[in-house]
Protein backbone atom coordinates (compact mmCIF):
# COMPACT_ATOMS: atom_id res chain seq x y z
CA UNK A 1 0.00 0.00 0.00
CA UNK A 2 1.36 3.47 -0.79
CA UNK A 3 2.75 5.42 2.18
CA UNK A 4 0.68 8.23 3.66
CA UNK A 5 2.63 11.48 3.86
CA UNK A 6 1.47 14.73 5.45
CA UNK A 7 3.30 17.99 4.78
CA UNK A 8 2.84 21.70 5.35
CA UNK A 9 4.61 23.16 2.32
CA UNK A 10 5.98 21.98 -1.01
CA UNK A 11 9.62 22.26 0.09
CA UNK A 12 8.93 20.19 3.19
CA UNK A 13 6.99 17.73 1.05
CA UNK A 14 9.84 17.28 -1.39
CA UNK A 15 12.35 16.81 1.43
CA UNK A 16 10.21 14.21 3.17
CA UNK A 17 9.53 12.29 0.00
CA UNK A 18 13.22 12.12 -0.85
CA UNK A 19 13.58 9.88 2.20
CA UNK A 20 10.94 7.54 0.71
CA UNK A 21 12.07 7.56 -2.90
CA UNK A 22 11.29 3.88 -3.45
CA UNK A 23 7.71 4.27 -2.19
CA UNK A 24 6.48 7.29 -4.11
CA UNK A 25 3.83 6.86 -6.77
CA UNK A 26 2.93 9.35 -9.49
CA UNK A 27 2.44 9.48 -13.21
CA UNK A 28 1.44 11.57 -16.21
CA UNK A 29 1.50 12.04 -19.97
CA UNK A 30 3.77 15.10 -19.80
CA UNK A 31 6.90 13.09 -20.58
CA UNK A 32 5.31 12.11 -23.90
CA UNK A 33 3.65 15.35 -24.96
CA UNK A 34 5.92 17.89 -23.28
CA UNK A 35 4.04 21.04 -22.23
CA UNK A 36 1.52 20.98 -25.10
CA UNK A 37 0.12 24.51 -24.68
CA UNK A 38 3.37 26.29 -23.86
CA UNK A 39 5.98 27.83 -26.11
CA UNK A 40 8.95 25.50 -26.58
CA UNK A 41 6.99 22.80 -24.76
CA UNK A 42 9.26 20.02 -26.00
CA UNK A 43 12.23 21.81 -24.42
CA UNK A 44 10.54 23.09 -21.28
CA UNK A 45 13.38 21.76 -19.12
CA UNK A 46 15.62 24.44 -20.66
CA UNK A 47 13.24 27.10 -22.04
CA UNK A 48 10.17 27.18 -19.78
CA UNK A 49 8.90 30.72 -19.16
CA UNK A 50 5.51 30.02 -17.61
CA UNK A 51 3.60 27.63 -15.34
CA UNK A 52 4.98 24.61 -17.21
CA UNK A 53 8.23 25.21 -15.29
CA UNK A 54 6.37 23.97 -12.21
CA UNK A 55 6.78 20.42 -13.52
CA UNK A 56 9.67 20.45 -15.97
CA UNK A 57 12.14 22.77 -14.21
CA UNK A 58 10.96 24.65 -11.10
CA UNK A 59 14.28 26.50 -10.87
CA UNK A 60 13.09 28.56 -13.86
CA UNK A 61 10.04 29.93 -12.01
CA UNK A 62 11.91 33.06 -10.83
CA UNK A 63 12.49 33.90 -14.52
CA UNK A 64 8.76 33.61 -15.33
CA UNK A 65 6.22 36.40 -15.28
CA UNK A 66 3.31 36.23 -12.85
CA UNK A 67 0.41 34.81 -14.83
CA UNK A 68 -2.64 32.57 -14.84
CA UNK A 69 -3.40 30.43 -17.87
CA UNK A 70 -5.91 27.93 -19.20
CA UNK A 71 -5.54 25.91 -22.38
CA UNK A 72 -7.04 23.15 -24.48
CA UNK A 73 -5.20 20.48 -26.47
CA UNK A 74 -6.26 17.64 -28.77
CA UNK A 75 -3.89 14.75 -29.50
CA UNK A 76 -4.62 12.10 -32.14
CA UNK A 77 -2.66 8.84 -32.05
CA UNK A 78 -2.37 6.60 -35.09
CA UNK A 79 -0.32 3.51 -34.31
CA UNK A 80 -0.08 0.25 -36.24
CA UNK A 81 1.26 -3.13 -35.13
CA UNK A 82 1.33 -5.64 -37.99
CA UNK A 83 1.87 -9.32 -37.18
CA UNK A 84 3.94 -11.62 -39.36
CA UNK A 85 2.13 -14.62 -40.79
CA UNK A 86 2.41 -17.75 -38.66
CA UNK A 87 3.99 -20.84 -40.24
CA UNK A 88 1.95 -24.07 -40.33
CA UNK A 89 2.06 -26.43 -37.38
CA UNK A 90 2.58 -23.86 -34.60
CA UNK A 91 -1.03 -23.58 -33.42
CA UNK A 92 -1.91 -25.37 -30.20
CA UNK A 93 -4.11 -28.40 -31.09
CA UNK A 94 -7.34 -29.28 -29.31
CA UNK A 95 -5.75 -32.55 -28.18
CA UNK A 96 -3.85 -30.57 -25.53
CA UNK A 97 -6.92 -31.01 -23.30
CA UNK A 98 -6.33 -34.80 -23.34
CA UNK A 99 -2.59 -34.71 -22.65
CA UNK A 100 -0.19 -35.16 -19.77
CA UNK A 101 3.60 -35.06 -19.65
CA UNK A 102 5.56 -38.33 -19.66
CA UNK A 103 8.64 -37.87 -17.50
CA UNK A 104 12.01 -39.57 -18.24
CA UNK A 105 11.40 -42.15 -15.47
CA UNK A 106 8.12 -43.22 -17.10
CA UNK A 107 5.83 -41.42 -14.67
CA UNK A 108 3.37 -38.77 -15.80
CA UNK A 109 2.54 -35.27 -14.56
CA UNK A 110 0.07 -32.52 -15.35
CA UNK A 111 0.85 -29.59 -17.61
CA UNK A 112 1.89 -26.68 -15.42
CA UNK A 113 1.45 -24.19 -18.26
CA UNK A 114 -1.97 -24.74 -19.77
CA UNK A 115 -2.36 -23.17 -23.20
CA UNK A 116 -5.73 -23.01 -24.90
CA UNK A 117 -6.28 -24.67 -28.27
CA UNK A 118 -5.89 -22.14 -31.05
CA UNK A 119 -9.50 -22.75 -32.08
CA UNK A 120 -10.77 -21.96 -28.56
CA UNK A 121 -9.04 -18.64 -27.93
CA UNK A 122 -11.48 -15.93 -26.76
CA UNK A 123 -10.10 -13.47 -29.34
CA UNK A 124 -8.44 -14.25 -32.67
CA UNK A 125 -4.83 -13.21 -33.26
CA UNK A 126 -4.98 -9.95 -35.20
CA UNK A 127 -3.10 -6.77 -36.06
CA UNK A 128 -3.46 -3.74 -33.80
CA UNK A 129 -4.81 -0.46 -35.09
CA UNK A 130 -4.49 2.05 -32.26
CA UNK A 131 -6.73 5.02 -33.05
CA UNK A 132 -7.29 7.42 -30.17
CA UNK A 133 -8.33 11.03 -29.79
CA UNK A 134 -7.31 12.45 -26.43
CA UNK A 135 -8.46 15.88 -25.28
CA UNK A 136 -6.84 17.77 -22.42
CA UNK A 137 -7.29 20.93 -20.41
CA UNK A 138 -4.16 22.64 -19.14
CA UNK A 139 -4.23 24.93 -16.13
CA UNK A 140 -1.43 26.79 -14.44
CA UNK A 141 -0.22 29.85 -12.62
CA UNK A 142 2.95 31.55 -11.40
CA UNK A 143 2.76 33.58 -8.18
CA UNK A 144 5.69 35.50 -6.68
CA UNK A 145 5.29 35.23 -2.92
CA UNK A 146 8.28 37.42 -2.13
CA UNK A 147 9.64 39.08 -5.27
CA UNK A 148 11.81 36.49 -7.04
CA UNK A 149 13.13 35.09 -3.75
CA UNK A 150 10.14 32.76 -3.35
CA UNK A 151 7.87 31.84 -6.28
CA UNK A 152 4.98 29.39 -6.31
CA UNK A 153 4.07 27.49 -9.47
CA UNK A 154 1.24 25.14 -10.41
CA UNK A 155 0.67 23.19 -13.62
CA UNK A 156 -1.97 20.60 -14.50
CA UNK A 157 -2.64 18.40 -17.52
CA UNK A 158 -6.21 17.09 -17.23
CA UNK A 159 -7.60 14.45 -19.64
CA UNK A 160 -11.19 15.43 -20.34
CA UNK A 161 -12.52 11.97 -21.22
CA UNK A 162 -11.66 10.45 -17.84
CA UNK A 163 -9.57 11.29 -14.79
CA UNK A 164 -7.47 8.16 -15.31
CA UNK A 165 -7.62 5.04 -17.45
CA UNK A 166 -5.83 1.77 -16.79
CA UNK A 167 -5.89 -0.98 -19.40
CA UNK A 168 -3.68 -3.85 -18.32
CA UNK A 169 -2.33 -6.41 -20.78
CA UNK A 170 0.29 -9.13 -20.88
CA UNK A 171 3.25 -8.83 -23.24
CA UNK A 172 3.84 -12.56 -23.74
CA UNK A 173 1.89 -15.78 -24.33
CA UNK A 174 -0.45 -14.96 -21.41
CA UNK A 175 -2.20 -12.52 -23.74
CA UNK A 176 -3.91 -15.57 -25.28
CA UNK A 177 -6.39 -15.66 -22.37
CA UNK A 178 -7.48 -12.07 -22.97
CA UNK A 179 -7.17 -9.75 -26.00
CA UNK A 180 -4.59 -11.95 -27.83
CA UNK A 181 -3.08 -8.80 -29.36
CA UNK A 182 -0.02 -6.61 -28.99
CA UNK A 183 -0.17 -3.09 -27.54
CA UNK A 184 2.13 -0.07 -27.57
CA UNK A 185 3.90 -0.29 -24.23
CA UNK A 186 4.60 3.42 -23.64
CA UNK A 187 1.46 4.94 -25.19
CA UNK A 188 -2.20 3.91 -24.83
CA UNK A 189 -3.53 4.48 -21.32
CA UNK A 190 -0.35 6.37 -20.37
CA UNK A 191 -1.84 9.25 -22.38
CA UNK A 192 -4.96 9.27 -20.18
CA UNK A 193 -3.47 10.09 -16.80
CA UNK A 194 -4.00 13.30 -14.86
CA UNK A 195 -0.88 15.22 -13.86
CA UNK A 196 -0.93 17.84 -11.10
CA UNK A 197 2.38 19.53 -10.31
CA UNK A 198 3.08 22.11 -7.60
CA UNK A 199 6.49 23.58 -6.86
CA UNK A 200 8.35 26.43 -5.25
CA UNK A 201 11.56 28.13 -6.24
CA UNK A 202 13.66 31.16 -5.48
CA UNK A 203 16.85 32.99 -6.29
CA UNK A 204 19.62 32.39 -3.80
CA UNK A 205 21.91 34.86 -5.56
CA UNK A 206 21.64 36.92 -8.71
CA UNK A 207 23.09 34.06 -10.72
CA UNK A 208 21.66 30.97 -8.93
CA UNK A 209 18.11 29.73 -8.38
CA UNK A 210 16.81 26.45 -6.97
CA UNK A 211 13.42 24.78 -6.97
CA UNK A 212 11.58 21.67 -5.82
CA UNK A 213 8.13 20.26 -6.36
CA UNK A 214 5.86 17.26 -6.39
CA UNK A 215 3.76 15.55 -9.04
CA UNK A 216 0.45 14.54 -7.42
CA UNK A 217 -1.73 11.60 -8.45
CA UNK A 218 -3.58 8.70 -6.81
CA UNK A 219 -2.77 5.27 -5.46
CA UNK A 220 -5.40 2.61 -4.86
CA UNK A 221 -5.68 -0.36 -2.53
CA UNK A 222 -8.54 -2.82 -2.97
CA UNK A 223 -9.41 -5.77 -0.75
CA UNK A 224 -12.36 -7.90 -1.75
CA UNK A 225 -13.99 -10.62 0.32
CA UNK A 226 -15.90 -13.13 -1.81
CA UNK A 227 -18.18 -15.96 -0.65
CA UNK A 228 -19.28 -18.56 -3.22
CA UNK A 229 -22.25 -20.59 -1.89
CA UNK A 230 -22.02 -23.21 -4.66
CA UNK A 231 -18.65 -23.96 -6.25
CA UNK A 232 -20.45 -25.62 -9.18
CA UNK A 233 -22.35 -22.39 -9.95
CA UNK A 234 -19.91 -19.52 -9.56
CA UNK A 235 -22.26 -17.03 -11.20
CA UNK A 236 -23.67 -16.46 -7.74
CA UNK A 237 -21.30 -14.86 -5.24
CA UNK A 238 -21.48 -12.51 -2.26
CA UNK A 239 -18.89 -9.73 -2.54
CA UNK A 240 -17.71 -7.11 -0.06
CA UNK A 241 -15.07 -4.78 -1.56
CA UNK A 242 -12.94 -2.47 0.61
CA UNK A 243 -11.31 0.22 -1.53
CA UNK A 244 -8.95 2.96 -0.38
CA UNK A 245 -7.77 5.78 -2.65
CA UNK A 246 -4.88 7.98 -1.52
CA UNK A 247 -3.13 11.04 -2.82
CA UNK A 248 0.48 10.13 -3.52
CA UNK A 249 3.46 12.23 -4.50
CA UNK A 250 6.59 12.07 -6.63
CA UNK A 251 9.24 14.72 -5.87
CA UNK A 252 11.65 16.49 -8.18
CA UNK A 253 14.40 19.08 -7.82
CA UNK A 254 16.17 21.61 -10.02
CA UNK A 255 18.72 24.39 -10.12
CA UNK A 256 19.59 27.04 -12.68
CA UNK A 257 22.60 29.30 -12.94
CA UNK A 258 23.41 32.30 -15.13
CA UNK A 259 27.18 32.77 -15.30
CA UNK A 260 26.56 35.50 -17.89
CA UNK A 261 23.46 37.63 -18.63
CA UNK A 262 23.02 35.89 -21.98
CA UNK A 263 23.66 32.31 -20.78
CA UNK A 264 21.62 30.04 -18.52
CA UNK A 265 22.49 26.50 -17.45
CA UNK A 266 20.16 24.20 -15.55
CA UNK A 267 19.69 20.65 -14.30
CA UNK A 268 16.73 18.66 -12.98
CA UNK A 269 16.14 15.41 -11.09
CA UNK A 270 12.76 13.64 -11.18
CA UNK A 271 12.54 10.58 -8.97
CA UNK A 272 10.90 7.35 -10.16
CA UNK A 273 7.10 7.45 -10.20
CA UNK A 274 4.05 5.31 -10.95
CA UNK A 275 0.38 4.94 -10.10
CA UNK A 276 -0.15 1.59 -8.38
CA UNK A 277 -3.22 -0.45 -7.62
CA UNK A 278 -2.71 -3.11 -4.94
CA UNK A 279 -5.47 -5.69 -4.74
CA UNK A 280 -6.30 -8.84 -2.85
CA UNK A 281 -9.30 -11.15 -3.21
CA UNK A 282 -10.14 -13.61 -0.43
CA UNK A 283 -12.50 -16.25 -1.72
CA UNK A 284 -14.49 -18.59 0.51
CA UNK A 285 -16.41 -21.63 -0.74
CA UNK A 286 -19.21 -23.30 1.14
CA UNK A 287 -18.20 -26.54 2.89
CA UNK A 288 -14.57 -26.38 1.81
CA UNK A 289 -11.46 -27.35 3.78
CA UNK A 290 -8.61 -24.84 3.61
CA UNK A 291 -4.91 -25.33 4.38
CA UNK A 292 -3.94 -25.05 8.01
CA UNK A 293 -4.00 -21.46 9.21
CA UNK A 294 -6.10 -20.27 6.24
CA UNK A 295 -9.81 -19.50 6.17
CA UNK A 296 -10.05 -18.49 2.50
CA UNK A 297 -8.25 -18.64 -0.84
CA UNK A 298 -6.09 -15.47 -1.26
CA UNK A 299 -5.53 -13.90 -4.68
CA UNK A 300 -3.12 -10.94 -4.56
CA UNK A 301 -2.15 -8.73 -7.48
CA UNK A 302 -0.56 -5.38 -8.29
CA UNK A 303 -1.18 -3.20 -11.32
CA UNK A 304 1.11 -0.33 -12.29
CA UNK A 305 0.18 2.56 -14.56
CA UNK A 306 2.49 5.09 -16.14
CA UNK A 307 5.72 3.99 -14.52
CA UNK A 308 8.39 6.63 -15.09
CA UNK A 309 11.94 5.77 -14.01
CA UNK A 310 14.40 8.22 -12.50
CA UNK A 311 15.13 11.10 -14.89
CA UNK A 312 18.08 13.50 -14.90
CA UNK A 313 18.38 16.39 -17.34
CA UNK A 314 20.82 19.14 -18.19
CA UNK A 315 19.93 22.16 -20.28
CA UNK A 316 21.32 25.40 -21.63
CA UNK A 317 19.91 28.48 -23.29
CA UNK A 318 21.37 31.54 -24.96
CA UNK A 319 19.39 34.78 -25.24
CA UNK A 320 19.56 37.98 -27.19
CA UNK A 321 18.90 41.51 -25.86
CA UNK A 322 15.51 42.30 -24.26
CA UNK A 323 12.70 43.01 -26.70
CA UNK A 324 10.61 46.14 -26.64
CA UNK A 325 7.50 44.13 -25.70
CA UNK A 326 6.93 40.92 -23.71
CA UNK A 327 5.63 38.91 -26.65
CA UNK A 328 1.94 38.82 -25.76
CA UNK A 329 2.21 39.88 -22.09
CA UNK A 330 2.67 43.62 -21.96
CA UNK A 331 5.43 44.81 -19.67
CA UNK A 332 3.24 47.53 -18.20
CA UNK A 333 0.92 44.88 -16.77
CA UNK A 334 3.54 42.37 -15.59
CA UNK A 335 6.27 42.44 -12.98
CA UNK A 336 8.23 39.72 -14.75
CA UNK A 337 11.40 40.28 -16.75
CA UNK A 338 11.14 41.34 -20.36
CA UNK A 339 11.38 38.56 -22.90
CA UNK A 340 14.55 38.50 -25.01
CA UNK A 341 14.29 39.34 -28.70
CA UNK A 342 15.40 35.78 -29.42
CA UNK A 343 16.34 32.66 -27.51
CA UNK A 344 17.87 29.28 -28.36
CA UNK A 345 18.19 26.35 -26.01
CA UNK A 346 18.39 22.62 -25.71
CA UNK A 347 18.40 19.80 -23.22
CA UNK A 348 19.50 16.20 -22.76
CA UNK A 349 17.43 13.86 -20.60
CA UNK A 350 18.77 10.61 -19.13
CA UNK A 351 16.02 8.11 -18.23
CA UNK A 352 16.88 4.96 -16.29
CA UNK A 353 14.54 2.56 -18.07
CA UNK A 354 16.32 -0.38 -16.44
CA UNK A 355 13.99 0.38 -13.50
CA UNK A 356 10.84 -0.05 -15.59
CA UNK A 357 7.86 -2.08 -14.38
CA UNK A 358 5.06 -2.98 -16.77
CA UNK A 359 1.31 -2.84 -16.12
CA UNK A 360 1.46 -6.02 -14.03
CA UNK A 361 4.34 -4.57 -11.98
CA UNK A 362 6.76 -7.01 -13.59
CA UNK A 363 10.30 -6.23 -14.68
CA UNK A 364 10.92 -7.13 -18.37
CA UNK A 365 12.96 -10.35 -18.52
CA UNK A 366 15.08 -8.77 -21.26
CA UNK A 367 16.41 -5.68 -19.46
CA UNK A 368 15.63 -2.32 -20.97
CA UNK A 369 18.37 0.23 -21.58
CA UNK A 370 18.76 3.70 -20.16
CA UNK A 371 18.24 6.32 -22.85
CA UNK A 372 19.31 9.89 -23.54
CA UNK A 373 16.63 12.04 -25.18
CA UNK A 374 17.66 15.34 -26.74
CA UNK A 375 15.82 18.45 -27.79
CA UNK A 376 16.54 21.81 -29.39
CA UNK A 377 14.28 24.82 -29.61
CA UNK A 378 14.14 28.54 -30.08
CA UNK A 379 11.90 31.58 -30.11
CA UNK A 380 11.87 35.01 -31.65
CA UNK A 381 9.85 38.07 -30.65
CA UNK A 382 8.48 40.16 -33.51
CA UNK A 383 6.97 43.32 -32.09
CA UNK A 384 4.36 42.09 -29.63
CA UNK A 385 4.20 38.56 -31.07
CA UNK A 386 6.28 35.53 -30.35
CA UNK A 387 7.10 32.60 -32.62
CA UNK A 388 8.72 29.42 -31.32
CA UNK A 389 9.68 26.00 -32.64
CA UNK A 390 11.09 22.75 -31.19
CA UNK A 391 12.48 19.45 -32.31
CA UNK A 392 13.19 16.49 -30.04
CA UNK A 393 14.27 12.87 -30.38
CA UNK A 394 13.46 10.09 -27.91
CA UNK A 395 15.14 6.71 -28.52
CA UNK A 396 13.39 3.51 -27.54
CA UNK A 397 14.65 1.76 -24.39
CA UNK A 398 13.18 -1.57 -25.52
CA UNK A 399 15.59 -4.11 -27.01
CA UNK A 400 14.53 -6.02 -30.12
CA UNK A 401 11.82 -8.39 -28.94
CA UNK A 402 13.31 -11.55 -30.46
CA UNK A 403 12.23 -13.71 -27.53
CA UNK A 404 9.15 -14.43 -25.44
CA UNK A 405 8.10 -10.85 -24.70
CA UNK A 406 6.34 -8.44 -27.04
CA UNK A 407 6.95 -4.99 -25.57
CA UNK A 408 6.14 -2.79 -28.54
CA UNK A 409 7.87 0.58 -28.60
CA UNK A 410 9.30 2.91 -31.23
CA UNK A 411 11.77 5.77 -31.18
CA UNK A 412 9.94 9.10 -31.49
CA UNK A 413 10.89 12.18 -33.52
CA UNK A 414 8.83 15.16 -32.36
CA UNK A 415 8.33 18.70 -33.67
CA UNK A 416 6.25 21.57 -32.34
CA UNK A 417 5.53 25.19 -33.23
CA UNK A 418 3.58 28.02 -31.62
CA UNK A 419 2.39 31.56 -32.22
CA UNK A 420 1.53 33.96 -29.38
CA UNK A 421 0.03 37.43 -29.50
CA UNK A 422 -1.68 39.90 -27.13
CA UNK A 423 -5.42 40.51 -27.45
CA UNK A 424 -7.96 42.70 -25.65
CA UNK A 425 -11.10 40.98 -24.38
CA UNK A 426 -13.82 42.55 -22.27
CA UNK A 427 -11.62 45.53 -21.54
CA UNK A 428 -8.68 43.45 -20.33
CA UNK A 429 -5.39 42.49 -21.98
CA UNK A 430 -4.72 38.78 -22.47
CA UNK A 431 -2.10 36.65 -24.15
CA UNK A 432 -3.33 34.10 -26.66
CA UNK A 433 -1.28 31.26 -28.11
CA UNK A 434 -1.87 28.61 -30.77
CA UNK A 435 0.15 25.39 -30.87
CA UNK A 436 0.89 22.54 -33.29
CA UNK A 437 2.49 19.26 -32.27
CA UNK A 438 3.59 16.16 -34.21
CA UNK A 439 5.51 12.96 -33.54
CA UNK A 440 6.70 10.20 -35.82
CA UNK A 441 6.95 6.67 -34.45
CA UNK A 442 10.06 5.51 -36.28
CA UNK A 443 9.17 2.22 -38.05
CA UNK A 444 10.54 -0.92 -36.46
CA UNK A 445 10.48 -4.62 -37.34
CA UNK A 446 11.52 -7.61 -35.24
CA UNK A 447 11.60 -11.39 -35.75
CA UNK A 448 11.65 -14.06 -33.07
CA UNK A 449 14.84 -16.06 -32.69
CA UNK A 450 15.46 -19.44 -31.00
CA UNK A 451 18.79 -18.07 -29.75
CA UNK A 452 17.16 -15.19 -27.85
CA UNK A 453 17.94 -14.75 -24.18
CA UNK A 454 14.35 -15.77 -23.28
CA UNK A 455 13.07 -17.48 -26.43
CA UNK A 456 9.46 -18.27 -27.23
CA UNK A 457 8.92 -21.65 -25.56
CA UNK A 458 7.06 -24.74 -26.65
CA UNK A 459 3.69 -24.61 -24.87
CA UNK A 460 2.87 -28.18 -25.97
CA UNK A 461 5.86 -30.40 -25.05
CA UNK A 462 6.83 -33.14 -27.46
CA UNK A 463 6.57 -35.70 -24.62
CA UNK A 464 2.84 -35.08 -24.18
CA UNK A 465 0.85 -38.34 -24.19
CA UNK A 466 -2.81 -39.22 -24.12
CA UNK A 467 -4.10 -39.22 -20.56
CA UNK A 468 -6.05 -42.45 -21.13
CA UNK A 469 -4.06 -44.54 -23.62
CA UNK A 470 -0.60 -43.24 -22.83
CA UNK A 471 0.11 -42.97 -26.54
CA UNK A 472 1.89 -39.89 -27.98
CA UNK A 473 -0.53 -37.16 -29.03
CA UNK A 474 -0.79 -36.06 -32.63
CA UNK A 475 0.31 -32.56 -33.62
CA UNK A 476 2.62 -31.89 -30.65
CA UNK A 477 6.01 -32.29 -32.32
CA UNK A 478 8.02 -29.12 -32.83
CA UNK A 479 7.05 -25.68 -31.55
CA UNK A 480 3.46 -24.85 -30.68
CA UNK A 481 2.69 -21.51 -29.12
CA UNK A 482 -0.13 -19.04 -28.70
CA UNK A 483 2.30 -16.16 -28.24
CA UNK A 484 0.64 -13.49 -30.45
CA UNK A 485 4.01 -11.94 -31.37
CA UNK A 486 5.36 -15.13 -32.94
CA UNK A 487 7.06 -15.24 -35.45
CA UNK A 488 7.51 -11.45 -35.49
CA UNK A 489 5.86 -8.08 -35.96
CA UNK A 490 6.41 -4.54 -37.19
CA UNK A 491 5.23 -1.26 -35.69
CA UNK A 492 5.03 2.43 -36.53
CA UNK A 493 2.70 5.39 -36.69
CA UNK A 494 2.35 9.01 -35.67
CA UNK A 495 0.87 11.44 -33.15
CA UNK A 496 -0.55 14.84 -34.10
CA UNK A 497 -1.98 17.56 -31.90
CA UNK A 498 -3.17 21.16 -31.79
CA UNK A 499 -4.21 23.47 -29.02
CA UNK A 500 -4.54 27.00 -27.71
CA UNK A 501 -4.01 28.86 -24.46
CA UNK A 502 -5.38 32.01 -22.86
CA UNK A 503 -3.15 33.84 -20.38
CA UNK A 504 -4.03 36.61 -17.96
CA UNK A 505 -0.92 38.51 -16.82
CA UNK A 506 -0.94 39.67 -13.20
Amino acid sequence: MPHKICVAAPFALASALLLHAEAVRASGALEITGAPTSANGLNARALARGPEAAFFNPALLPYAAATTQAGFFVLVTHGDITLAARPPGVDVPESVYDGQIRNPDGSTSRLTHRPMPGSKLPSPRADTRDRQTNTYATLGFVRPLYEDRLVLGFYALLPLRSFQEQRAFFADERAQYFSNRLEFELLGDRLSVTSLAVSMAGRITRWLSVGAGVDVTIGTSARTAVHVPDASDQRTALINPDVEVESVFAPYFAFATSPAPWLRLSATLHLASASDTDGENRIRFWNTTYPEGESSVPQAYRLTLGHQPTRVSVGASVTGPPSGDRGGERAARSKGPALPAWEIGGHALLTRWSEYRDRHAEAPPDPWSSTVSVGLGGAVVLGSRRLSADVAFTPSPVPDQTGRTNHVDNARLAVAASFETPVSLFGADFGVGAFLHGQLLVPREVSKSPSARNPVFDEVPDNLVDIVSGEPLDGVEGLQTNNPGYPGFSSGGWLAGAGFVLRLPE
